[in-house]
């Protein structure tokens, strides 16, 4: 009798937590965008467009990249940074940003197309613009570790 009771006492809380209304102030901008799920669309859309940007494929270093037939791995370990700087699981397994990215020699001019592309994608997606924003902040904090080239 007494596991019955703490069974429907258990129950009972559950159904009203399925009830009380989640606060989105104490979501994650992970969990605000959609989770992994918002994450895999947004990045497959981003790094479709920045194979194809003919700005950025000017620079050499950053074609050769695109040209390596490497998307999928590339997709793969920025959506792993993605969720990993928005408050989601902690998986990301690549190198830091400034190694990561000193071979490519980007330019401030570069890193600004790359932030309009993900502007794009974020608007593409419905993305609230509470979350661009964190997400535009979040990325605009990369910018000395990504930027190296030495002009613009």
């Amino acid at each position: 009798m007494k596991n019955i009771v703490y069974a429907a006492i258990g129950i009972l809380a559950l159904s009203i937590l399925a009830v009380v209304p989640s606060n989105a102030e104490d979501k994650s901008l992970y969990e605000r965008i959609g989770g992994y799920k918002g994450v895999a669309a947004a990045v497959d859309d981003l790094v479709e467009r920045l194979y194809v940007n003919k700005s950025l494929n000017q620079n050499e270093a950053i074609d050769l990249v695109h040209k390596q037939k490497e998307k999928a791995a590339f997709k793969l370990i920025l959506a792993t940074w993605v969720m990993e700087n928005t408050g989601g699981p902690k998986i990301y397994f690549g190198r830091d940003m400034a190694t990561g990215h000193a071979h490519l020699s980007i330019s401030h001019r570069e890193f600004d197309i790359v932030l309009n592309e993900c502007l794009t994608t974020f608007y593409q997606l419905g993305v609230g613009q509470k979350e661009i924003d964190e997400l535009m902040a979040g990325l605009e904090a990369q910018r000395e570790m990504v930027v190296s080239a030495k002009s613009n």
